[in-house]
């Protein structure tokens, strides 16, 4: 047994048992020898006990245990080109085939101490099965987001998951096709830490496949002017098809043929480039799509036979172009939802006005920062934040802070804090807060969340790497969020059993109740019935509240489930509201959605877990009396120096108002009030940006003032005083995609001089199709040059927003954008196998058959260096130490010695009788 410390210096407290063994032969002087002296050893030896725990003592054993971890790249390119695999056996096996075959005959084949693990790599690297002794040979690996290959990450997650006390070795199985990352620098790090990488190459070489490599189009472009698109396809073999184009989602007509849009090829084994001119209307983003289509030949049992080409999915490609110049105002229509009526009021305005304005429903609103370049203005009418979503509210965020977007939102009914803006992403942006004054604000809602959290809601939401749990975790918590201080919530979880995690009461701290929604963790079955009838008594302790409302989340069903329905009704009986939200196809919809009708709430089926957030904020959403005023009053000019009142008098008078309170932030103008100080006209710079809130509407409340001479005025200054500035004079820039990276070049010249601008400061934030931000800084490479670039990880367009800086001082922003290629995992007709055998050398492996893929080789012991396992001590010493301390209080406290000590023996006692005695002489002496 060889004992270690992780903390030796520790050992030195030890040395505190002498001094205090002294004092403890003075301290315990008046005890017998036996009692004092085993009190001294007690404590000296729980000090010493005490300094070995410090120090973190171990019990260091030698075990030769070996774990092998099988990396399986099981990305597109694979699952489609790897061609069948004759074994030894003779069988024909394909290439799910063949790894679930080799995993087999290692499991059954290793030894006792030999574990075996499995990571499956694609666009994103996931564990399949820990290194244990257990089977991994059934595992369905294929069938996820197979859009991407990363074997960097899968070389680094099978590194990490290879137990401390066995050596590790990692077999990469692939055809050497990455996307992402670098697998060599990933190979030659696991080398240094003494993980062997062997590999299994996966090769294959297409004749018959067509890719579209590539398709590039002039970064800028004059208004209505005509873009030039470079095509690249690559072919294996001869092919003919239809090559299609479409702008913004338009057919361009390439063909002079009535009946055809398409233009008619024939592609030659090689690189073959189709030039296509397309006419640019009006706009600031133009976007291009391309697709080659195949001519069919056939039909067999396995689908179409293409004309020198399989597989579909690396035959398309995108491409943008940007004009410089104004952009349009997008009008968000909460009001009459983009149809012609009330809500396209503005729109009218501002068009006479001669601004180019675009009208939407809620649901259309863009969702990506490309989409949103084409707007200088984003316009929020009557439009609740359950309509928006958070990743939505997020790049509206950046549209308004770093490309110097405008945002203006008007009122209504389902606006501002009515609308659920309070506790949102875009809330910090608005010119006026929604926390209301405690004298407005009385109880008027009790909202309990039943949120399931059995082992089912621990299932990964396809596409992402989010669980179901935290999605639900995450909707629940904005939702609370969204409340107001004084509305009553509480959260119940519910598996096998109830826990509330956050008791009913007033939502006074939002932040921590959400910290605690956000740490739910799944585990267990579903059994929902014992949940409501917790909530039930909860709410029946809030009977005076005007709405008690239950939100029950449950993805599977429930124990008892039958039951469920009529208590739903029983609950409705007693004025208590139940609404359900039933996630995925497992759930029970039928009793979810019969709970929900029962119990006179919502019921909500979300398909997609991502829709959580905005099914929650819309189930607890709830016209709240206090929150709109609606009732007449005359606006009052609060900052007369505000440039939307410009030219303008006394204003009309207001039908009614969604209630804010006035920020106080010296940069807030408050152009407009009520006579109680209310904000209903306020704006301020945000960011780059500028945000205009006004807190009535444009028609109903806002009726007297349509017929007022300055309507179109106020209307107007408020479009053209939040649309973003120009952008940067004297800048030209460009995005060029070079492989897997993209290069930014920026050209600054002095209009004024026609010289270079040299010195500049360039920062930039790349946003990737994913809302992903990567930050890079420009360097000045030439006079007035600078560049800068950043590697890619997803396929769509990507918008570089740089901002530059002279002297410390801000110039306005410069957008530019570039496509990579959708269909890159497809992109290869062939296996890498070069890369292959450089992932094997940097990891001081082997290239291998699936045949070599055996027991005997993977958990082969020869050389093998034994490690090290550190088994801690602690739970020993503090047992040990208990003990002693038990010990040394009884020694203490107990006269024990009475019991042993010699007064019982003849000894003893003639002992003390001849003491006695001389005592009894000395006194009498002394007399």
């Amino acid at each position: 047994m060889e004992i270690r410390f992780e903390q030796p210096l520790w050992l030195w407290l030890a040395l505190a048992s002498l001094p205090l063994a002294v004092v403890g032969l003075i301290w315990f002087r008046t005890m017998s020898p036996g009692r004092r002296i085993s009190a001294v050893v007690a404590r000296a030896v729980l000090v010493a006990l005490l300094a070995l725990l410090l120090a973190g003592a171990s019990n260091v054993r030698k075990t030769q245990g070996v774990s092998v971890v099988v990396v399986a790249d099981v990305s597109g390119s694979l699952a489609r080109y790897a061609p069948a695999t004759r074994w030894a056996d003779g069988v024909t096996r394909g290439v799910s085939e063949s790894i679930t075959h080799a995993l087999t005959r290692l499991e059954t084949d290793r030894g006792v101490e030999d574990l075996l693990g499995v990571v499956s790599a694609e666009a994103t690297a996931r564990v399949q099965a820990m290194p244990s002794r257990a089977s991994v040979g059934r595992r369905e690996l294929f069938g996820g987001d197979e859009s991407a290959t990363d074997l960097d990450s899968g070389l680094r997650l099978a590194r990490a998951i290879v137990p401390a006390e066995t050596t590790g070795r990692v077999v990469l199985v692939s055809d050497g096709r990455q996307t992402r990352g670098d697998a060599v620098a990933a190979a030659r790090e696991l080398a240094g830490a003494g993980v062997r990488v062997d590999v299994v190459p996966v090769a294959y070489d297409l004749k018959d496949e067509v890719v579209l490599e590539s398709v590039d189009a002039p970064p800028t472009a004059g208004a209505e002017s005509v873009a030039t698109l470079r095509i690249a396809l690559r072919a294996g073999s001869a092919s003919t098809g239809t090559l299609r184009v479409e702008r913004e989602g338009s057919v361009v007509d390439l063909d002079p043929a009535p009946d055809r849009t398409g233009r008619r090829v024939a592609l030659t084994p090689g690189l073959n480039i189709e030039m296509v001119q397309v006419r640019l209307p009006a706009g600031r983003v133009h976007r291009f799509g391309v697709t080659y289509e195949p001519d069919v030949l056939a039909h067999d049992a396995g689908g179409a036979v293409y004309a020198g080409d399989t597989i579909l999915e690396n035959n398309t490609g995108g491409a943008f172009t940007m004009t410089p110049g104004r952009g349009a105002v997008l009008l968000v229509d909460g009001v009459g939802m983009g149809e012609p009526g009330a809500g396209s009021a503005l729109a009218r305005v501002w068009r006479e006005a001669g601004l180019s304005v675009e009208v939407t429903p809620p649901g259309g609103i863009p969702t990506g920062l490309l989409e949103l370049e084409r707007y200088d203005l984003v316009v929020l009418e009557n439009v609740p934040a359950d309509s928006v979503p958070e990743a939505t509210q997020e790049q509206l965020t950046r549209f308004v802070q770093e490309m110097g977007g405008g945002l203006v939102m008007v009122g209504g009914p389902n606006s501002f804090a009515a609308g659920g803006w309070k506790g949102s992403t875009l809330e910090p942006l608005l010119p006026v807060r929604l926390d209301l004054p405690q004298r407005l604000i009385v109880p008027e809602t009790a909202t309990l969340f039943v949120i399931d959290n059995s082992g089912s809601m621990r299932r990964f939401v396809l596409g992402s790497s989010r669980t179901q749990q935290e999605i639900a975790n995450d909707a629940t918590a904005l939702a609370i969020r969204s409340l107001d201080a004084k509305d009553l919530v509480g959260v119940i979880a519910f598996n096998n059993r109830a826990d509330v995690v956050v008791p009913l009461g007033p939502n006074v701290n939002a932040k921590s109740s959400s910290e605690k929604v956000r740490d739910i963790s799944p585990g267990g079955g579903t059994n929902a019935l014992p949940a409501l009838e917790l909530a039930r008594e909860q709410l029946r302790g809030v009977a005076h509240v005007k709405v008690r409302h239950v939100v029950v989340l449950s993805d599977g069903k429930s124990r008892k489930d039958a039951q469920l329905p009529a208590f739903c009704e029983a609950l409705a009986a007693e004025g208590i509201r139940v609404s359900t939200i039933a996630v995925g196809d497992d759930s029970s919809l039928e009793t979810m959605a019969k709970m929900a009708t029962l119990g006179q709430g919502a019921y909500y089926h979300a398909l997609n877990p991502d829709m959580l957030p905005q099914i929650f904020l819309k189930a607890v959403r709830v016209v709240r009396s206090p929150l709109v005023r609606e009732e007449p009053f005359t606006p009052m000019v609060g900052d007369a120096t505000s440039p939307l009142l410009a030219g303008v008098g006394s204003v009309p008078d207001l039908g009614g108002l969604a209630l804010a309170s006035v920020r106080a932030e010296p940069t807030v103008q408050n152009a407009l009030q009520t006579a109680e100080g209310e904000p209903v006209l306020a704006h301020w710079n945000a960011g780059a940006g500028r945000v205009v809130a006004f807190t009535s509407d444009a028609h109903r409340w806002g009726e007297g003032w349509t017929a007022w001479e300055g309507y179109r005025g106020v209307w107007t200054q408020i479009a053209r005083y939040a649309s973003r500035a120009p952008s940067g004079e004297g800048m030209s820039a460009a995005a060029i995609v070079d492989g897997a990276r993209l290069r930014v070049r920026v050209e600054a010249m002095d209009e004024t001089t026609q010289r270079p601008r040299q010195g500049l400061s360039m920062p930039a934030t790349l946003y990737a199709p994913s809302g992903e931000a990567i930050e890079l800084r420009l360097a000045e490479t030439a006079p007035g040059v600078y560049e800068g670039e950043a590697p890619l990880r997803e396929e769509g367009g990507y918008v570089a927003l740089v901002r530059p800086m002279a002297a410390g001082e801000r110039l306005p922003p410069v957008v530019v954008g570039a496509s990579m290629a959708a269909g890159s995992e497809y992109a290869a007709l062939s296996s890498d196998d070069a890369l292959l055998k450089e992932i094997a050398a940097a990891g001081g492996g082997r290239l291998l058959t699936y045949e070599e893929l055996n027991a005997a080789a993977m958990f082969d012991r020869a050389g093998l260096t034994p490690r090290e396992a550190w088994v801690p001590l602690r739970r020993a010493l503090l047992l040990w130490a208990l003990a002693v301390l038990l010990i040394d209080i009884g020694t203490r406290r107990v006269a024990w010695d009475r019991w042993t000590s010699g007064r019982f023996t003849p000894r003893a006692q003639e002992s003390m009788a001849r003491g006695a005695a001389r005592t009894l002489g000395a006194l009498r002496e002394r007399a």
